[in-house]
């Protein structure tokens, strides 16, 4: 027999009543560790949670190209502003569930299929979209199951909370937009460019966006670019006139990153001082919509996915990201008063504003080149990257897409995006990696305490999951030592409440750190990572790395390319083996082994050089 329930105490209870705790074995569906824990204290010791993380994977590796074919298809039949700016057309893992729950159907579905007639299998799913989704699919396969819901009254609860969340939302994000802009203008910023110098007042500029935080200046105040490195310099060499784009991240200090921008004397545009009350306005009450309705989706690979999908856009609905790209327009056709353009160059990730400036620009000024530079490392599983042949065409992207070498070059071409919107250049944001790396190991530390640096994702569900794991398998302080390095966009705090600990209540031998990770990987023995780029500035330190497989979550993981780099685990028993095993290997294994580190490191992230800057130049992209 089979059970679809909620992750809420009754259910649970309810349905481990009906059978013996040796009998029942259970399946979590969902991405909370913590709710997890919580079903398994629930059920008890003697139930048999079956452990999914290898088979969520390998389903998401083989489901990946039918479901970047199907978004393309659906892209192709509803080519509008609506659809690109959207979270489902934007395929993004970190983003939007859809590609997740479709794994998890299909996983539910393999476990489903093979059960004798008396076995008896819990699935806890944490989504109501997804336990409608999979139980319609199996009631359509002939497999017996029993759907438990929600009572009436927490799903009326459940659109209440809806409605207020996507209300409080907005006017949250409206204030937020008027506060920027109020705060620009007041501190001398308008739409056109701050710190200009005269002779370039007549000339198109380069415009270079940057996301910006307190990261972005040195103790005495200078202004670098984090994701671009000497990119602007070396552009700026060249003769052309260039200015920053400084988006302001979320959770910095806007004012004072506005004064540092001022007085830094680099050309800068602001985006929120070329925002005014009636485009606010105007924008506001566009944004208004009754909740999207529910609609017949194409089936993918025979699966009914229309609850998952109809789940995807009412949260578009209540959060404020599409209606953000929007803004976009407004703000680039400001711009078009004030100066010109000759090249708009930004971060690529595939994300739905990257697309909203392509468009913009594209409107307002015909005549610049759009160049995208992707920054960032890359796994095949990184969907956002990726586009269906049905796609091209149709879909805002730039004039040209530099990558951070041959392989993401390959990777991207792989993923769909044409030969010719590709250049092949170097690693301008990760200097500081090469600069720092060492093709030797880096020498155990003294005594029987190993030291740990464990870095975290910038999503709370993965952070949380990592934490609970590191949380287990390393409590005993007479054998390590740990230190936690939450990201820089994901507070400790947050982590630690999204695992239900918190961070007074960690062990004494576990500390959170805010230096760089260069700096700590001074003094560890091991990383511990899910999908963060300090594991490769670990392999350039000569320190060995350990990857969380997550049981959650689809793996984002760039190093799964290359074999015997690191090892993997999905259990806490695994972690801590493979910890002690890699710290514990002898000098000549692990002289050998950074070696090959250091070969990776420079294959993945190879030196820019004046050739890399070419690819930027406005009249060498076509």
């Amino acid at each position: 027999m089979i059970t679809l329930i909620p992750p809420c105490r009754w259910a649970v209870k309810r349905a481990a009543s009906r059978e013996t705790a040796a009998s029942l074995r259970w399946v979590y569906l969902g991405v909370s560790a913590r709710t997890m824990g919580a079903v398994g204290h629930w059920l008890g010791p003697g139930a048999q949670r079956i452990n999914i993380a290898g088979a969520l994977q390998e389903e998401a590796k083989a489901l990946r190209q039918p479901y970047i074919d199907y978004i393309g298809g659906l892209g192709a039949e509803r080519d509008s502003s609506a659809w690109w700016f959207g979270s489902l057309s934007e395929k993004n893992p970190a983003i939007s569930r859809a590609f997740l729950h479709i794994c998890f159907m299909s996983v539910a579905t393999r476990l489903c299929a093979r059960l004798a007639e008396s076995d008896v299998l819990l699935l806890v799913v944490e989504s109501p979209c997804l336990r409608s989704a999979i139980a319609t699919h199996l009631y359509e396969r002939g497999i017996r199951c029993d759907e438990r819901r929600e009572s009436r009254f927490r799903r009326v609860l459940a659109v209440l909370g809806d409605w207020s969340e996507m209300l409080a939302r907005k006017a949250w994000n409206i204030g937020r937009h008027a506060y920027r802009m109020v705060a620009a203008k007041a501190l001398g910023f308008s739409p056109g460019i701050r710190n200009a110098a005269p002779a370039a007042a007549d000339r198109p500029w380069v415009l270079l966006h940057n996301w910006v935080d307190v990261r972005a200046f040195d103790g005495d105040g200078r202004y670098g670019d984090v994701f671009f490195g000497a990119l602007r310099e070396g552009l700026e060499r060249r003769g052309l006139p260039v200015a920053v784009v400084a988006t302001v991240l979320p959770r910095a200090p806007y004012r004072r990153i506005l004064t540092q921008l001022k007085r830094s004397g680099v050309p800068v545009l602001v985006p929120h001082a070329a925002l005014t009350f009636g485009i606010l306005l105007k924008w506001s009450l566009s944004r208004m919509a009754l909740p999207p309705r529910p609609r017949a989706w194409p089936r993918f690979q025979g699966l009914d996915v229309s609850a998952v999908l109809d789940a995807v856009e009412r949260m578009d609905w209540i959060q404020a990201r599409v209606g953000d790209v929007y803004l976009i327009s407004e703000i680039v056709g400001q711009w078009r008063r004030h100066l010109g353009v000759a090249s708009f160059i930004y971060t690529f990730e595939g994300h739905t504003w990257e697309r909203g400036y392509c468009q913009a620009v594209r409107r307002h000024f015909p005549k610049a080149r759009l160049v995208g530079y992707q920054h960032s490392t890359v796994s095949a599983l990184s969907l956002n990257y990726c586009l269906s042949p049905a796609e091209w065409g149709n879909v805002p992207f730039p004039d040209r897409v530099v990558t951070n070498g041959p392989q993401h070059y390959a990777l991207l071409r792989q993923g769909g995006i044409p030969e010719h919107a590709l250049a092949c250049g170097g690693a301008l944001r990760y200097s500081s990696i090469r600069n720092n790396a060492t093709a030797q190991a880096v020498r155990r530390s003294e005594g029987p305490v190993l030291r740990i640096l464990v870095t975290f994702s910038i999503i709370a569900a993965h952070a949380a999951e990592l934490l609970l794991a590191v949380i287990g398998a390393f409590s005993d302080p007479r054998r390590y030592r740990v230190v936690l390095k939450f990201h820089p966009s994901l507070q400790a705090p947050r982590a630690a409440r999204a695992a239900g600990i918190a961070i007074r209540s960690l062990p004494a031998h576990m500390q959170v750190a805010e230096q760089p990770v260069s700096h700590l990987l001074r003094d560890v023995d091991v990383l511990v990572y899910t999908d963060t780029t300090a594991a490769f500035e670990a392999l350039g330190h000569g320190v060995p790395v350990v990857h969380w497989v997550s049981g959650h979550d689809i793996d984002l993981d760039p190093l799964e390319r290359f074999p015997g780099v690191r090892v993997s685990t999905g259990t806490v028993e695994g972690l801590q083996e493979a910890v002690r095993a890699v710290a514990e290997a002898e000098t000549p294994e692990r002289e050998a082994r950074a070696r090959r580190w250091r070969e990776v490191v420079d294959l993945l992230l190879p030196p820019p050089d004046e050739k890399t800057i070419d690819l930027f130049m406005p009249e060498n992209v076509r």
